[in-house]
């Protein structure tokens, strides 16, 4: 057996110093950008890790409003990085974790480039990754708790497995998913399936990326039967990341409210602790069926259509259009040879994926961190797309640096809020409370407020009469007589914590459940991550 060239060998070290070195660079990179400090960091993913680890879940009502119905996994690394290291430590761990994706799509795009010397390949692949972890939406995720950008680890590592069992060859050489061992090739695509399914059952919403991926396999160049049992075996493999990551969380909603996704999809489960609605969020979707069609053309330069902040990020713009170009050129050429830029199956695989995960997102979501994953992997398909169309190979790798290069150099980050960094993540001033242990602390109001919870007292119980899942005088929801009884069934002191606009709302809402609030006691709670808080004593009201 012959040893590789030298060059060979230098290109592979460079390979392997990318892998180990981008993580922390992208930790790194973390810092940079300052603290996390977003509205859901202080409406449920502090808290709801908080309660997985020290057992509040049950003992709480609605502190988090809807949310407090979300699977806490993801939260519970976060929480044990950031409540027990400094914040900067944490932050470098947390956005190193991230930073594998980097990896990822460095070893993805290795597997699917083609042509020139393996260092060019290296060197490109290279350079792709790293666009890839600095798109408008990617780098405003960087070391936040959307996690968007954590369960992208799933979806991009089940593409690394499924395109290093591509052939770079065509059909018929062996040992490939395309026709290589049954047992061997269904058993690497059910591993695929099951990172994909572990990111689906951590964070639901990634469900687009588990179908448009398993139906990819039916585009691939295989005999027909080959195509389905691939499919089949990556979907079994999702069912059981599914299982794995989301199986507990799905089994306590069943348990407790008779819906395994509570309290979305009530209008099918009809769970009587929620209102018989689906509780999908409408507020981005676009206005009309021409609007939905052209999507891409409206939230490029209209960023607040799909999402709470501007940014600014172009190449899912340019695979919307270019996709479309490069299948319609492959089909109008494809009794020609071709010089592909990518690995032929590899690129058929991933742009369908692509096409169906978008086809899907704009109909289920609209919201743009649900697309992240599609903006990591932009610049890769846009080499794909751009492969596809009859050039000389020259011109088409000099329109796709070019084509790149514009858009990294337009990119202009979203920020969903963040602080300058402080010694601790999260930090409240609780005042002193006289009799903590029979204190129930009930909240109100709209805003962001349980993060501050873990900083009060263990013993004292929080119970959220206002929100957006409940308030008051709700009608036609269940969960109403579940949060009168726990109030009603409490006999020491109440306080109430909101913030300070919010207390007049407050107030009413203590009214409707037989408490006025004492406005004359209300203590100030500062705390680093957002404005200070008001807790206030309220009495039971006098029967009249």
């Amino acid at each position: 057996m012959s040893t590789p060239p030298a060059s060979d060998d230098r290109a592979r070290r460079l390979g392997w110093l990318f892998l180990l070195l981008a993580p922390p660079a992208y930790g790194a990179l973390t810092l940079a950008f300052g603290m996390d400090a977003n509205w859901d960091l202080r409406n449920y993913h502090w808290y709801n890790g908080h309660a997985l680890l020290t057992g509040r879940i049950g003992f709480d009502l609605l502190p988090a409003q809807m949310p407090t119905f979300y699977n806490p996994l993801l939260d519970l690394p976060f929480v044990l990085l950031a409540d027990r290291l400094p914040a900067r430590v944490a932050g470098f761990v947390w956005g190193g974790i991230q930073g594998v994706n980097l990896s990822l799509l460095f070893l993805l795009a290795a597997a699917c480039l083609r042509g020139g010397s393996e260092r060019q390949r290296i060197l490109a692949a290279m350079a792709l990754a790293v666009m890839g972890g600095l798109g408008g939406g990617t780098l405003g995720l960087i070391g936040t708790t959307f996690h968007d950008n954590l369960v992208s680890l799933g979806v991009l590592g089940a593409l690394v497995v499924i395109a290093r069992g591509l052939p770079a060859a065509p059909a018929g050489t062996g040992g490939n998913l395309l026709d290589g061992p049954a047992l061997s090739s269904f058993g690497r695509v059910a591993l695929a399936g099951l990172m994909a399914g572990t990111a689906m059952g951590a964070k639901n919403p990634t469900v687009i990326y588990a179908v448009g991926l398993c139906l990819a396999f039916l585009a691939l160049p295989a005999r027909p039967w080959r195509r389905l049992w691939l499919a089949f075996f990556f979907g079994i493999g999702v069912l059981g990341g599914l299982a794995l990551a989301g199986g507990f969380w799905m089994a306590h909603l069943w348990i407790e409210y008779g819906n395994p996704v509570f309290p979305h999809m009530n209008h099918v489960f009809k769970s009587p602790f929620a209102a018989i609605s689906d509780y999908v969020n409408v507020s981005f979707f676009p206005p009309s069926r021409i609007a939905r069609i052209l999507f891409p053309f409206v939230f490029t330069f209209q960023p607040l259509t799909v999402g709470e902040v501007p940014w600014f990020d172009a190449r899912v713009l340019a695979l919307f259009v270019l996709v479309p170009l490069g299948a319609v050129a492959a089909l109008a050429t494809r009794s020609r040879p071709r010089d592909w830029l990518t690995q032929a199956p590899a690129t058929c695989f991933l742009l369908v994926a692509l096409t169906v995960t978008y086809a899907l997102w704009v109909v289920m979501f609209c919201i743009y961190r649900y697309l992240v994953p599609v903006e990591m992997l932009a610049p890769l398909a846009l080499v794909m797309a751009v492969g596809l169309l009859p050039l000389a190979r020259r011109l088409r790798v000099g329109l796709a640096a070019a084509l790149l290069a514009a858009l990294q150099l337009t990119v202009q980050p979203a920020d969903w809020g963040r602080v300058a960094w402080a010694d601790r993540w999260v930090t409240a001033e609780v005042p002193p409370i006289a009799d903590p242990d029979d204190t129930m602390v009930l909240m109100a109001g709209y805003w962001a407020i349980a993060h501050v919870i873990p900083s009060f007292p263990p013993r004292m119980p929080f119970v959220r009469i206002q929100s957006n899942f409940l308030q008051p005088d709700s009608v036609g929801n269940g969960y109403l007589a579940i949060l009168k009884d726990k109030v009603a069934a409490h006999r020491g002191p109440y306080l109430m914590l909101s913030t300070i606009p919010d207390t007049p709302g407050a107030a009413k809402a203590a009214a409707l459940l037989g408490l006025r609030l004492d406005t004359a006691s209300c203590r100030p709670v500062p705390n680093n991550l957002g404005e200070t808080l008001n807790l206030c004593a309220v009495e039971r009201a006098a029967m009249e």
